[in-house]
């Protein structure tokens, strides 16, 4: 089995757990609220990276401190923010739409920084998602959730979308020089320390009364859904294009509608399956037009 078959495998995986996630991150974040739900996710994630160590070693040379910082706090941290306290606004399908324009802005960051080239297509892509997530808001409006709410939740998640960008854009070049194991758990330790801002008086007393319902979704959002995925998308990586990478990623929301349908019982509004439609147009178009091109 070639390294390229291995890591479509990854991916595969990832994504499928990432697809039924924002069911569990909600229900956690309402269950303990999302302050206390940051700090302690971060924490029993973090201690659940560093057994990586043993495998990978702790060295970092000092010329790329900088540039983990970036990913690990600004990226990783960023993304568990706007997503911990994002889903705490909205529900999972709702949110999982706006989760959906990761690619386009992985894409768009890029060709900023100069990384990569914005094709038409993509300015395409970006327009039709941009009308989608338009229709996404005006269309739940008058709805069961809060305008408040909604436009804070989804704020929060945009938020989320462009932390990921600069982990997935950031972190390629130290993935190839240190690998996997070493930048997750680095990754994922450093994202512990800036958590604790968020930390309470009841937020001990809240981790030692979570009932096996918490605790499940604890362990599957910090230990699978975090180590193990995070590992196996950063195995991913070097080995994948950043358009498969990229496009692999509007899979979640049809995953997430369909759990966040199962786990939580969210009525999902035509509306918000049409925004979606949308918004995923967007992406594909974006994608495959920028796919065709390339070859």
């Amino acid at each position: 089995m070639t390294n390229t078959t291995r890591a479509i495998i990854a991916l595969i995986f990832t994504i499928l757990v990432w697809g039924v996630a924002p069911a569990f991150v909600r229900s956690f974040s309402l269950t303990t609220g999302p302050a206390d739900a940051m700090v302690i996710r971060m924490c029993f994630t973090a201690l659940s990276a560093l057994p990586l160590f043993l495998y990978s070693g702790w060295h970092i040379d000092r010329s790329d401190f900088v540039k983990l910082f970036v990913v690990a706090v600004i990226g990783m941290f960023g993304y568990f923010l706007g997503s911990i306290f994002g889903y705490a606004y909205v529900p999972a399908g709702f949110g999982s739409m706006i989760i959906a324009v990761q690619p386009l802005l992985i894409a768009l960051i890029a060709a900023m920084i100069g990384a990569d080239k914005l094709t038409l297509p993509s300015v395409i892509g970006l327009i039709i998602s941009f009308v989608g997530s338009i229709y996404l808001f005006a269309g739940n409006m008058g709805g069961d959730m809060k305008f408040n709410d909604m436009l804070l939740g989804g704020a929060l998640l945009l938020g989320c979308d462009i932390a990921w960008a600069i982990y997935v854009i950031f972190s390629k070049p130290l993935l190839r020089k240190y690998g996997t194991f070493k930048i997750t758990a680095w990754t994922l330790l450093l994202c512990a320390p800036p958590s604790l801002a968020f930390i309470s008086g009841s937020t001990l007393s809240t981790a030692l009364s979570l009932d096996g319902q918490a605790f499940f979704s604890l362990f599957f959002l910090s230990v699978i859904g975090t180590v193990v995925c995070v590992v196996t998308w950063n195995f991913a990586v070097p080995y994948l294009s950043s358009t498969t990478m990229g496009a692999s990623l509007y899979l979640i929301p049809v995953l997430a509608v369909l759990s966040g349908w199962a786990v939580l019982h969210e009525k999902v509004s035509g509306s918000t399956l049409i925004a979606g439609l949308i918004i995923l147009a967007g992406v594909a178009v974006a994608e495959f037009g920028s796919s065709q091109k390339q070859t």
